[in-house]
């Protein structure tokens, strides 16, 4: 299986990619994906379980999470080694009518699958899938400790919002901090030729392209 560019058009799901090594594969999630999503969950460090909103270590949370999902009150994104879930990204809509205009997104992955790159690939998913909502603000939460996840918002253009002061609590009572990043989608970059919002876009003929109208322009002009 080839390698595959990060940056992921929704429209190509399901879609199998390869990563380090590693073939996954990338849909939505779906009814009777409740046991890998809670095999996942009881992998996890209790540290990555703190900003979450669903314990994703509960059956029934797990249950109402991929209902939500089928009723299409959240989008959820999922991707899977063999028969593992290896990560996942949301995007959740303000319910309220004075925060329809915010989307917040989570993405988690597999302590054995980071630093392969599934993060950006899932984040990315998440992220247009969010301006495809027409949002106007995106927010994420972590932890201060969670150092990866806020670099890698940070990386994608996020900038911290607020921290909330002892606003998480740990299994064992201890109180944590919750940042808030946010991205304000007047930030978006949109390709020159097909008008998609796209986290990065690549230079050709004086055009800034999304991957896949620079992949199409590149063989027309002959390089491929």
């Amino acid at each position: 299986m080839p390698s595959h560019n990060l940056d992921i058009d929704l429209r190509e799901l399901p879609l199998d990619i390869s990563l380090g090594g590693h073939d996954i594969h990338l849909r939505s999630l779906q009814i009777g994906d409740e046991e890998a999503l809670l095999a996942f969950g009881r992998r996890q460090p209790d540290n990555d379980l703190l900003f979450l909103e669903r314990d994703i270590t509960d059956h029934d949370e797990v249950a109402a999470w991929a209902e939500d999902t089928d009723a299409g009150r959240v989008q959820s994104f999922v991707a899977f080694e063999d028969q593992q879930l290896l990560g996942y990204a949301t995007i959740e809509r303000g319910h309220l009518r004075w925060t329809r205009h915010v989307a917040e997104i989570r993405v988690m992955v597999d302590t054995s699958a980071r630093r392969l790159g599934l993060g950006h690939v899932l984040l990315g998913i998440a992220f247009e899938g969010a301006l495809a909502a027409d949002v106007s603000k995106i927010v994420a939460q972590m932890t201060p400790i969670q150092v990866g996840a806020r670099k890698l918002f940070e990386g994608l253009g996020f900038e911290e919002d607020a921290v909330l002061s002892k606003h998480v609590a740990s299994r064992d009572g201890e109180r944590h901090d919750l940042v808030v990043m946010r991205f304000d989608t007047t930030q978006r970059q949109v390709c020159e030729a097909c008008g998609q919002a796209v986290l990065t876009l690549i230079p050709l003929a004086g055009r800034q392209l999304c991957w896949s109208c620079y992949e199409l322009e590149d063989v027309e002009m002959g390089a491929g």
